[in-house]
């Protein structure tokens, strides 16, 4: 038998132990490793071990969110930290290859457990390892990448097969696509992607509310990175954000209406093209009708918080916001942030929650907020990133690549996806 693979047997006895008595002193379970392997085996076992430990709440969420059905608690014990080990070499052993770790997972499974394991193991560790099969992104220091990209799936005006092309026109050399509620143009823009040689990244932009007074709420957006479009999880929760967003339209034109604009709900909707319908589609058909010069006039008159026809989305918290982009097993930036009234507070909680990065560049944000945004971001241990917020006609003055940020922190997002929450 192979070293690595006595090391992978003694991990599992040892962690075997240790759910059998629970939180059993780690000398002893480093102490059996080294009696019952050679050297060699014992020690990376020992590695493997204190490894499992000390992340042990990371492999744990990441289990329960992709083992649908299961519940941790109630799988065998073998087959629960078989899991653990394979999951750990997945996200936090580079060394290891991630075949390698998940065969040498269903072989565990054989041999110490039940004669359904190995295909139930295999399934869990197979679609774990697809969540975290980001592509590799190539070290170029002077490459630039737009984090914050709208198209036609949600309130922009651009198709999103189209921004590529916008993209490479503009010297980029990477998006994220991070429509509202919405991953619906994320596969068109990636295969349009691969042509223009651009690297597209897939994303989703989230409302969330944070009670602010007795009636008053702080709206908060919250972009998903690297999220997989096809969590069922999320895709759920969009389905019903997507009815609630129809439905909100629906309450502005009939406020739009009492006030004396006359405009029909119909319209606004041709303006969706079938994405997700929004305050900005609304806009749209006020200008079209003459009854306003331009898209920000729109806002400003009728359809920003406090207007007349304002109408608040569903609220979800902030920290719900997070926990739905980790469980897409993606990573959480908080967006213009310089907006958000008492942000060092807010920040404070939204970093308690599982917060990944902060929106430093961004193209209302000045010099001046930018600096402090920095400072926040050193002191909670933030990616900084940055995006124009590109959507097109609705807000004709920001052009796609207008604020960007470099493949470093690139990296470092694709890190925290990989790393799981």
């Amino acid at each position: 038998m192979r070293e690595e693979s006595r090391a992978r047997q003694l991990t599992l006895q040892a962690l075997y132990q240790r759910d059998l008595v629970a939180n059993r002193d780690f000398e002893e379970l480093r102490e059996f490793c080294r009696q019952e392997g050679d050297e060699e085996s014992a020690e990376m076992a020992i590695g493997l071990l204190e490894g499992c430990i000390e992340k042990l709440e990371r492999l744990d969420r990441r289990i329960r969110r992709t083992a649908e059905n299961w519940e941790l608690e109630r799988m065998a014990t073998s087959d629960r930290n078989i899991l653990r080990i394979g999951v750990y070499e997945l996200l936090f052993r580079p060394e290891t290859p991630p075949k390698v770790a998940i065969n040498e997972a269903i072989e565990l499974a054989k041999r110490y457990s039940t004669a359904d394991s190995p295909v139930f193991v295999n399934g869990v560790l197979d679609r774990i390892y697809n969540l975290v099969r980001v592509p590799d992104i190539p070290s170029d220091p002077e490459a630039r990448v737009d984090l914050h990209v709208h198209s036609t799936a949600s309130d922009g005006s651009v198709p999103p097969e189209q921004l590529a092309a916008m993209a490479a026109a503009k010297g980029l050399a990477a998006i994220a696509l991070t429509d509202h509620d919405s991953v619906d143009g994320v596969s068109a823009a990636k295969m349009a992607g691969q042509e223009a040689n651009i690297l597209v990244v897939s994303g989703v932009e989230l409302t969330a509310y944070e009670k602010d007074s007795e009636e008053g709420y702080i709206e908060m957006h919250i972009a998903g990175l690297f999220v997989d479009c096809e969590n069922p999880v999320l895709l759920d929760r969009l389905e019903r954000f997507r009815a609630v967003r129809l439905q909100r339209v629906h309450e502005i034109v009939g406020k739009l209406r009492e006030i004396g604009v006359d405009i029909e709900s119909d319209n606004v909707l041709e303006h969706s093209r079938g994405g997700a319908v929004g305050r900005a589609h609304v806009a749209k058909e006020l200008v079209r009708l003459g009854h306003c010069a331009d898209g920000p006039e729109a806002f400003e008159r009728y359809l920003a918080v406090g207007c007349a026809a304002y109408v608040p989305k569903e609220r979800m918290t902030p920290a719900e916001a997070v926990e739905l982009v980790h469980c897409a097993g993606g990573c959480a930036a908080l967006c213009h942030p310089a907006h958000i009234e008492d942000l060092p507070a807010r920040l404070e909680r939204l970093v308690e929650s599982g917060l990944d990065a902060i929106e430093v560049h961004y193209p209302t944000h000045s010099a001046q907020d930018e600096r402090r945004l920095l400072d926040l971001a050193r002191q909670h241990d933030l990616v900084p990133t940055g995006g124009s917020d590109f959507h097109g006609e609705i807000k004709p003055q920001i052009q796609i690549g207008q604020e960007t940020v470099s493949f470093v922190e690139l990296h470092q997002l694709q890190q925290r996806a990989r790393m799981g929450h």
